[in-house]
């Protein structure tokens, strides 16, 4: 029995310089040593084989799954979705009040991927996402089997910490039993249905035990076998407002169908974006994304795909994009919002203002125009000014969000422009505050150090209201910066899941279940929303 955390997690504060700064050595620990060394192939040779899981249906009603992704940030959302879905029976209607479905706890819970942010580790993983799933597990007597497919964030540590969480049957996870000994595995469901889960690393290729394992299970399918097919990424959506994407994403899984399973796919079913959006095309496939389990909402105005090619079409978006819009509205209250953030831009306009002052005297403080003329040529004349500079916009050019080289460039250092003009503003205001409102010497010790915390406290502040109004015009205006245009919000409301319901007939019924506002604090908080019902997708055998 573990014992429980000392505190309820809180939502991850991705703009806090900690948090920027291990998640910035994990990603490029991962991509570095992810592609020289597969973790994925030593866990394959090394582990027990693993066949096929047979879920045959238990009665006339069929089988009950769950599906969650992106799971694991904060301690409500997380705790929100697992409470509703352990519940044994649930009633959800429309927002409207229309339709009543009546929906059954699954007997087997898939996790989609990213089951632990804002990085995998043994203690993370317990107190971010097992804490929460025990207590809604145990509240409600509720033990489905559970699998668990690894997101970018699980890779992080080169999937260690998630082999040791979900792939050793042994250990269990938060009271259910684990069955799986790879960070892939296909479920037999009801005739005609199978759910393939696949393990896509960094963006990688299938690695050959996993197209091997693949082919066996292809093997033992009936002829008329249905998949639902669990990716770690949309890799649809990713291809469209990222086109080098198209160099694996499409093609992968085209390779996947025709030359693996040798069948089509009847629904491709992901996370990692942080919100519902389903594609349909006139064959009756499905392509949905579900990463409502737990983490910040991610935006669905922005990027703007909607259609998508080969005939997809949008059918259902969660939330709305009205209110996606309006969401994002709060990116002008980013220092509120994002406290400790603040020592970034503080520490760049304050070394930015020392730079530029260092080669100015007196005489330069006479106007703001003289400042910068003098600013500039100092910038010119200075190798080490220069290449601050330099660095700086290369800086705010590799944060630009988009495909087009020139766009990020335009975007780069238009953005570091601004971020260097506020600096040498507030440089300017400073010098001439100390020097004509307190009477000190310009370049005395007692006006440099006055100064220089005038411009390191002002421009926490400045800079986090012009990051906030740059991510506002990215998403609002250009679609792009979405993901860090809502992390910086750290919304906790309108997470979903899908259950999926295998009939004896062959049917296949997707219930995706939404939540507008989780409970705070308490399970019983009055302003908190029952779960409802985005929308029912049936698809016949």
């Amino acid at each position: 029995m573990m014992e429980p955390p000392r505190k309820q997690a809180k939502m991850v504060g991705w703009f806090d310089p900690p948090v920027l700064a291990q998640t910035a050595v994990h990603m490029a620990t991962a991509n570095v040593f992810g592609r020289h060394s597969d973790s994925r192939l030593v866990e394959a040779l090394a582990s027990q084989p693993q066949a096929c899981f047979d879920y045959p249906a238990a009665d006339s009603d069929g089988l009950w799954l769950d599906y969650v992704a992106d799971i694991g940030d904060g301690w409500n959302a997380t705790y929100a979705i697992a409470e509703a879905l352990a519940r044994p029976t649930l009633e959800v209607t429309t927002q409207a009040g229309g339709t009543v479905a009546s929906t059954r706890s699954g007997r087997v819970l898939v996790f989609g991927g990213d089951e632990v942010y804002p990085w995998p580790s043994r203690d993370a993983y317990a107190w971010r996402t097992e804490w929460p799933y025990r207590t809604a597990f145990e509240a409600h007597g509720t033990r489905p089997d559970l699998f668990a497919v690894p997101g970018n964030h699980d890779w992080f540590d080169s999937l260690v910490a998630f082999s040791r969480t979900f792939c050793r049957p042994e250990r269990g996870f938060a009271g259910c039993r684990t069955q799986q000994t790879r960070s892939y595995f296909a479920l037999k469901l009801p005739a005609p249905w199978w759910l393939i889960a696949i393990d896509l690393q960094l963006g990688a290729e299938l690695d050959e035990p996993q197209v091997q394992y693949l082919r066996s299970v292809a093997a033992a399918m009936d002829p008329d076998a249905q998949v639902v097919l669990c990716v770690p990424e949309p890799q649809w959506l990713l291809e469209e407002s990222y086109p080098a994407h198209r160099a694996y994403g499409g093609g992968m899984l085209t390779t996947l169908e025709r030359e693996i399973l040798e069948r089509p796919v009847r629904a491709f079913v992901t996370g990692d974006w942080h919100h519902y959006r389903r594609h349909e095309n006139a064959a009756g496939v499905q392509k949905i994304v579900s990463g409502g389990g737990g983490a910040f909402l991610h935006p669905t105005h922005a990027p703007r795909t909607r259609d998508l090619k080969d005939g997809f079409v949008e059918r259902a978006i969660y939330p709305d994009r009205a209110t996606s819009r309006r969401l994002a509205w709060r990116n002008v209250k980013f220092p509120r919002l994002n406290p400790h953030s603040l020592v970034l831009p503080a520490v760049l306009y304050a070394l930015s203002a020392w730079f530029a002052s260092a080669s100015l005297g007196p005489a330069d403080l006479a106007s703001f125009g003289d400042t910068v003329a003098a600013s500039f040529g100092a910038a010119l004349r200075d190798p080490v000014n220069g290449l601050w500079l330099l660095a700086v916009m290369a800086g705010f050019v590799f944060f630009t969000d988009t495909h087009e080289r020139w766009y990020r460039i335009i975007g780069g250092v238009s953005h570091a422009v601004v971020h260097l003009f506020a600096a040498l503003v507030l440089a300017w205001l400073a010098a001439r505050f100390t020097t004509e409102w307190l009477g000190l010497e310009f370049g005395g010790i007692a006006q440099l150090l006055i100064a220089g915390a005038l411009v390191f406290v002002c421009g926490g502040v400045v800079g986090g209201v012009l990051l906030g109004l740059y991510l506002l015009i990215s998403v609002q205006v250009f679609g792009r910066h979405s993901n860090e245009a809502f992390s910086s919000l750290r919304i906790q409301d309108y997470k979903q899941w899908l259950r999926m319901h295998f009939a004896a007939d062959g049917t296949l019924t997707i219930f995706a279940i939404g939540i507008d506002r989780v409970p705070r604090r308490t399970p019983d908080d009055p302003r908190a929303t029952p779960p409802h019902l985005i929308e029912k997708v049936v698809l016949q055998r």
